[in-house]
């Protein structure tokens, strides 16, 4: 169970449908919340999507609480109001415990990534507002409520050519403009850092192979026996959205420390995780545990690097090399649209910087002449002289 200190709680429940519930105090479910989230599993939606929405609309609920309204008497001031709201209020799971911790959006000087903020990210704000709308739109068409008491429109676009740019339109009610996001990749002093510190043989498997596939944690994860084929040197994963599985190609530096791994654990079959804990008894990792590795790291060398940084670098390194096309990088990173891979095109501000600067030392300094006046050679030649006019 997911306990919260509020009036809402969404408790985990793996054995039933939906996997993930909202209740109150009293342990009752609201049956219109849980048919909305009975449409999302029937709809093939992850069981991850579930759990967001599902925490989405409990935080909902409980600023409804705190005002004495229910979701349905809300109304579109009450949206306005959560919004700024979230604005203002800390994240309670941005708290930090360790005593040299770094500052609140200080940023690293290392990774030159900034930490994270104490409040909720504007991303963040956008994605509630998704969840609220998408569940009063089920509770309009089915029927709940007579009409949009929550109205978040916004001018949908429908097939679209990839070949185009997305065409300009207004942001929806209470959207947050956010700002364009730059590939966050790691140096190769860092990563080769991060790589002499790690504790053991598993470890450093995993980051070869996230730096070489372009692995998504999950995707990592998710691996078992069979998917390891060591003659190919490739490995398959599942795809995130699809759930596709797609056969992808590793460095040989992964099948070799995979294969130290291995020998270390209890056998590998083909229906078995691939990934298990240190500790016994051997249990799946999940993610909890893949973060803790570089939680040690980052505690350990001063750095606040997290498992999507290594895809990230994977995608940098790959659209550095003239001889890989971009489609090739498209397909190895199991992109949607190629819109997508063609961010990994843009130059990094910090690389742009250093290749200037570079520039610049190499350029020899231009000489300083002032040719706006002078003196008259006969005004010289009355004071200095004939040849003190002349030097």
């Amino acid at each position: 169970m997911l306990v919260q200190k509020s009036p809402f709680i969404v408790v985990a429940e793996p054995n039933t449908k939906p996997h993930f519930k909202i209740v109150n105090r009293t342990g009752r479910a609201d049956k219109d919340v849980l048919s909305f989230l009975l449409d999302l599993l029937a709809s093939d939606r992850s069981p991850e999507t579930i759990k967001s929405y599902a925490f989405g609309l409990c935080a909902w609920f409980n600023f409804l609480h705190s005002r004495t309204k229910s979701w349905q008497t809300a109304r579109s001031q009450d949206l306005r109001d959560y919004v700024l709201h979230l604005r203002d209020a800390n994240n309670p799971y941005r708290v930090r415990r360790r005593p040299n911790s770094p500052e609140p959006g200080s940023a690293n000087l290392q990774t030159g990534k900034p930490s994270l903020g104490p409040g909720y990210k504007l991303s963040t704000i956008n994605h509630r507002l998704s969840v609220i709308q998408s569940f009063y739109d089920f509770q309009h068409h089915a029927g709940t409520i007579a009409s949009d008491i929550v109205r978040l429109d916004r001018p949908r676009i429908g097939h679209h050519n990839p070949l185009e740019p997305w065409p300009l339109r207004r942001r929806g009610p209470y959207r947050q403009r956010t700002q364009k996001r730059v590939p966050r990749g790691l140096s190769d002093a860092l990563w080769d850092n991060i790589f002499d510190n790690l504790q053991c043989d598993r470890d450093r498997a995993i980051l070869c192979l996230l730096t070489s596939s372009g692995s998504r944690a999950q995707e990592l994860l998710n691996m078992k026996g069979a998917d390891i084929d060591w003659g190919g040197q490739r490995v398959q994963l599942i795809c995130k959205g699809t759930r596709q599985e797609n056969w992808v190609g590793a460095s040989p530096e992964f099948f070799r420390w995979l294969a130290a791994y291995l020998t270390k654990r209890s056998q590998l079959t083909a229906k078995s995780p691939l990934w298990v804990t240190l500790r016994k008894p051997e249990r799946s990792m999940k993610y909890t545990a893949l973060r803790a590795i570089f939680t040690r790291i980052n505690h350990k060398i001063g750095t606040n690097v997290t498992a999507h940084d290594f895809r990230h670098t994977c995608a940098l390194r790959l659209a550095a090399d003239p001889k890989i096309s971009l489609v090739d990088i498209q397909t190895h990173l199991r992109h949607r649209h190629i819109t997508t891979t063609e961010r990994y095109l843009v130059a990094h501000p910090d690389e742009v910087i250093k290749r200037l600067q570079a520039h610049q030392a190499k350029k020899p300094l231009p000489k300083i002449s002032n040719n706006t006046w002078k003196y008259d050679s006969a005004d010289l030649g009355l004071l200095l002289g004939k040849e003190g006019a002349n030097q």
